[in-house]
């Protein structure tokens, strides 16, 4: 009885497809929480006797009804003022680090720099080369008063065009902001025009209160990178609550940064020097590109966490060094992952190589891949025993090692529903109290460890958290690092 379900919510919608085997035979309602009414119905033709698409519609039913709401509060803890690291570590690398083995254990060591590449050792570990770009800016609201303009998402400008070429998702510190108005930018004296209206940009007060989320265009014929290196400051997070200082420029940057595009750092790599990376090996190394958004600092404001819109983040993906990674895992190398960055991208383009597997529309445009929040849901019931090389082999399938596999990414990863793909071990920071990291974390330590306890016990032994703060490696439950197996 299945073979398209549209399910109508809202929220966003969710899309699942297959071939059509019988008639339309069932509508389904129902009333989620806060108001948001959930409606399914099952379009197919009339067959005689059950087919596997009988049971993985089934099976897709039971992903959306299955298992309790995701409470933000169980995955929320006390994080003390003292414990957020306003600097980072003096030097690079001399940060602490908390580990969790594959049986769930918690082991602590002081100096990051020094254990991390032996910890690693056998590993294929992959980074995000993403650069952060001097995104913050200020404009003159023409009353003679300055405020904050925070771009918010430049994953899809091309840096070889003018800036006025583009139009970007900006946030203006102010909510007298309308379409048509024309500010200054006061250093250049650009003009900077909103040319559409998103909505409320919600903040702490504490972090400079809520702000106008728009798109602008700034009247510039600079490319956006030169533009922003001259009339910009670093964007380091809101919730440090002090101005850009000029060490920021280095160290809100990871050393192996260099596509340019993100706003905000993909800050697991920073702990990371060259004397580290060296000790790793290159033929042990692969990159990707995800350019993070401002997204990334948006808590989780509903009490269900399914009921949170996904930010959406740009990624760009050499079919090179996707192979290395493909070619790692054949050799029974198993894949560390530097950054919730780098797991999205990755675990992200194994559900794009199902697609293609399963010959989704849209699906073998590499120039153009999209997957939304929950798409894994559908994905994941026809043929769960894809494999991760597989799926890549699919995805690269006729391409070149010199092209790129351009797209972007809603995918958010929750407890007690997602089963990792392809990431075998994480280097992550310590992250913030109801936000969808902390779903991520969560998730991957599955059930044997509870990621607030463990904040709270490194809260207590003095460890920085959030974006300048000390480090984490965890492993998946069950999969040991080759380093330990000795």
């Amino acid at each position: 009885m299945f073979a398209d379900i549209f399910i109508r919510a809202s929220c966003s919608p969710l899309c699942l497809h297959s071939s059509p085997d019988h008639h339309a035979n069932m509508k389904i309602v129902h009333k989620c929480v806060n108001g948001v009414d959930l409606e399914m119905e099952l379009f197919s033709f009339e067959a005689k006797e059950l087919t596997q698409k009988d049971f993985d519609a089934a099976r897709a039913i039971d992903l959306v009804y299955a298992g309790n709401p995701i409470n933000m509060k169980d995955y929320s803890y006390d994080l003390q003022q003292e414990s957020i690291a306003l600097f980072p570590a003096e030097p690079r690398g001399s940060s602490r680090l908390l580990r969790v083995n594959s049986n769930g254990q918690v082991s602590y060591f002081e100096h990051f720099g020094n254990n991390i590449s032996s910890l690693l050792e056998g590993c294929h570990v992959v980074f995000n080369n993403s650069r952060v770009l001097d995104a913050r800016l200020a404009v003159d609201l023409g009353d003679g008063n300055e405020v904050e303009l925070m771009l918010l998402d430049l994953g899809n400008v091309d840096p070889a065009l003018p800036c006025s070429d583009h139009r970007i998702q900006a946030m203006i510190r102010s909510d007298k902001v309308k379409v048509g108005d024309v500010y200054s930018e006061p250093v250049s004296g650009a003009k900077v025009e909103v040319m559409d209206m998103r909505g409320i940009w919600e903040e702490e007060e504490e972090s400079g209160g809520n702000g106008s989320d728009c798109v602008v265009r700034i009247h510039s014929n600079d490319v956006i990178s030169d533009f922003l290196s001259v009339n910009g400051s670093v964007p380091i997070p809101p919730y440090l609550h002090r101005e850009a200082v000029e060490s920021d420029k280095e160290r809100y940057n990871n050393v192996y940064a260099k596509d340019g595009g993100s706003v905000a750092a993909p800050t697991a790599g920073l702990h990371f020097t060259d004397e580290s990376l060296e000790e790793l090996g290159e033929s042990n190394i692969s990159s990707l590109t995800l350019h993070v958004g401002a997204g990334t600092f948006m808590p989780v404001r509903s009490e269900d966490a399914r009921e949170h819109a996904m930010h959406a983040e740009h990624f760009y993906v050499n079919v090179g060094e996707l192979r290395s990674i493909v070619k790692a895992m054949e050799a029974g190398k198993p894949i560390a992952v530097v950054g919730t960055t780098s797991t999205r991208t990755l675990e992200s383009l194994y559900w794009l190589g199902v697609k293609r597997l399963r010959g989704i529309s849209g699906s073998d445009d590499t120039k153009q891949l999209e997957l939304g929040q929950f798409e894994w849901r559908g994905l994941s019931v026809a043929d769960p025993s894809i494999t991760a090389v597989t799926s890549f082999k699919a995805l690269i399938d006729g391409m070149s090692d010199d092209e790129i596999l351009i797209g972007q990414t809603s995918l958010m990863i929750t407890p007690n529903s997602y089963n990792f793909k392809v990431i075998d071990h994480l280097v992550t920071n310590f992250h913030a109290p109801d936000s969808t990291l902390m779903l991520l974390v969560s998730a991957f330590l599955g059930k044997q460890n509870d990621v607030t306890t463990i904040y709270e016990e490194a809260q207590n032994r003095g460890y920085r958290f959030l974006s300048f703060g000390d480090a984490c490696l965890f492993s998946r439950p069950g999969v040991q690092l080759p380093s330990e197996r000795k």
